[in-house]
């Protein structure tokens, strides 16, 4: 299936809307580890991004398996699968995006140059193996 054709046309318009999502990814003792999250989706692709020193991108680097859920209340989108780093990206320019989405046009880009552009940053793709939709 390609990438564009993942999600139904009613949780694409889901994920369109500003919802935080809650990121899962495997800690060394087996254990879940959760953090909300910035997402967007990109061409059909979950995009996140963060620092390279965030506990869940080590864990990716050991494990890349998650769990992803983007919900609002009991609507809500549940991905199984698998985060890979997106060479093929821009972390800065996500980052950029992201912070727009989420803060507005003027707060977004003056957050993300002044403060996120200067960490080392990576996005991730988070790659679907299993797709749960309630909506």
């Amino acid at each position: 299936m390609a990438a564009t054709d993942q999600f139904s046309d009613k949780a694409k318009e889901f994920l369109g809307g500003k919802h935080f999502g809650k990121f899962a990814s495997v800690k060394k003792d087996g254990s879940p580890h959760v953090t909300p999250i910035w997402y967007m989706l990109d061409d059909g692709k979950l995009i996140v991004n963060m620092t390279k020193q965030r506990v869940k991108y080590k864990n990716i680097m050991r494990d890349p398996r998650i769990c992803f859920l983007i919900d609002d209340g009991y609507p809500q989108v549940l991905v199984f699968g698998r985060a890979r780093v997106a060479t093929e990206r821009d972390p800065l320019k996500d980052i950029e995006t992201l912070a727009i989405r989420y803060t507005g046009e003027e707060t977004g880009r003056k957050r993300a140059r002044e403060y996120f552009w200067k960490m080392d940053r990576v996005s991730l793709e988070i790659v679907p193996e299993k797709i749960l939709e309630d909506l």
